[in-house]
């Protein structure tokens, strides 16, 4: 059996939650996801990002940017990255 209101007053009557269930649904609401990066993690990815710029650099140096394909692809992909902001 089932009380769905008050006699005769017609508000309804709403189930009574345990504080321990309310404490857990405020807990979930408030709850934030963390992560924690390594010192060695951090490190790794400072290193391969040097070791990119620095390859980067040495093709400036080398002039492989200032080939007339190259040249091409870097134009079309920026092309293809505009287009797509446009079309968001």
């Amino acid at each position: 059996m089932g009380i769905s209101e008050v006699a005769g007053s017609g508000v309804p009557v709403q189930p009574s939650i345990s504080k321990k269930v309310k404490d857990e649904q405020e807990a979930k609401a408030t709850s934030k996801d963390k992560v924690d990066v390594s010192n060695e993690a951090r490190s790794l990815y400072e290193s391969d990002k040097t070791n990119k710029l620095n390859e980067i650099s040495k093709k400036i140096d080398e002039g492989f940017y200032s080939q007339h394909d190259v040249i091409e692809k870097v134009a079309d992909a920026m092309l293809k990255d505009l287009k797509k902001q446009v079309s968001q």
